[in-house]
């Protein structure tokens, strides 16, 4: 079932109370003169804390709770809240819990066919539309992870990736090879695809030793690393910064968002300088502005082409650095946090107007 069909489900079978039960709300009341039911968060004793609503967008407002509840959050939140869980895995628990088949789909959308001299949507009918079936994947077992030691490694450590945040990624180490172990997720669900092993030697290219070994067969196309990891986050924050590498990712996830003083797990990496299909379409599905933050040597007409692929569909803008103020080869992700803070507000929109200026480039 989509959200959309699963929500509709509980709300027509009456099975609202029997989820709060299952995920451990307390004191459950119904209010039917105004058709919504108050519980207790299941780590809090107020019995008012939760107003569930009973119609088919099951929405929730959790009083005591505001930093993690917002105006879009559902049933579907409470799940991820009390059960500790991603939106995928909450998704699933809820399919599991209920009896039904989990299957994961897109909804399908109908798309009318736009004679337009720029074909902004065509692109959308003619190939982001293909979805990877899930049962199509190949999974690793989670067990080869055992081969490693679960530590961050000095290097870094220094670079400025904190504990708690290798933790939650699963970085480890291999002292075999003096490698950092780098375990990739499918965003979907959460399944181990593959490992990423970075030397940690010096001089490695000097030596003729490849400088990340990656899990043969993994299609990296298919996925965008961090993505299972920062969902949740994403959609809080309602953008989403595509990076090139995964350390990018780690390295913001480590650092807070000047705003908010949250940690910035907005991040996502296409695991190089190339955007897939399959990785646009997933960053369309997400509904949110899409940052483009790739490396500082990647010229604007690459940019460009990528802000292209979501023209006229998302929101989407691009961190340039104009001011002199990373390296040449840096990810903006690199820089101290009060210059990325300072690129992300001065971010620009790919408008018409570059648009335009990107159409005569390439009849030149």
């Amino acid at each position: 079932m989509t959200t959309i069909e699963l929500k509709k489900h509980i709300y027509e079978n009456n099975k609202i109370e029997y989820v709060l039960n299952n995920i451990g709300c307390q004191f459950i009341k119904y209010h039917s003169g105004k058709e919504f039911y108050s519980c207790a968060n299941y780590n809090g004793d107020n019995k008012n804390a939760v107003n569930v609503y009973n119609n088919e967008y099951i929405r929730v407002k959790n009083w005591t709770r505001q930093k993690e509840f917002d105006e879009k959050s559902d049933l579907i939140s409470l799940v991820e809240y009390n059960k500790n869980l991603s939106f995928p895995n909450a998704v699933k628990y809820l399919h599991k819990i209920l009896n039904l088949k989990y299957n994961f789909k897109q909804p399908k959308k109908e798309t009318k066919e736009i004679k337009d001299p720029l074909q902004i949507f065509k692109r959308v009918k003619s190939g982001y539309n293909r979805l990877i079936n899930v049962e199509d994947i190949d999974v690793l077992d989670e067990e080869i992870l055992d081969d490693y030691s679960s530590l961050l490694h000095i290097s870094w450590l220094r670079e400025g990736i904190l504990p708690h945040v290798a933790d939650e990624f699963g970085l480890a180490y291999s002292y075999r090879y003096k490698r950092i172990i780098i375990p990739i997720r499918y965003w979907v669900n959460g399944d181990l695809l593959a490992v990423n092993k970075r030397t940690t030697i010096e001089n490695f290219d000097e030596l003729g030793i490849e400088k990340y070994m990656i899990t043969s067969g993994y299609q990296k196309s298919n996925n965008l690393y961090g993505l299972y990891e920062n969902y949740k986050h994403i959609q809080k924050k309602d953008f989403v910064c595509v990076f090139e590498s995964e350390k990018s990712v780690l390295i913001r996830a480590s650092r807070q968002l000047k705003k908010d003083n949250e940690w910035d797990k907005t991040g996502v990496a296409l695991q190089g300088k190339v955007i897939s299909d399959e990785q646009v379409r997933i960053l369309i599905g997400l509904n949110v502005e899409i940052i483009i933050c790739l490396d500082n040597d990647v010229a604007i007409e690459d940019i460009w082409n990528i802000c292209e692929k979501f023209y006229g569909i998302r929101k989407v803008s691009y961190i340039k650095d104009k001011w002199g103020l990373l390296g040449d080869k840096d990810s903006p992700a690199d820089a101290r946090n009060d210059i990325y803070d300072f690129l992300l507000r001065h971010r620009e929109v790919y408008d018409i107007r570059k648009h335009n200026e990107y159409l005569k480039k390439l009849e030149k």
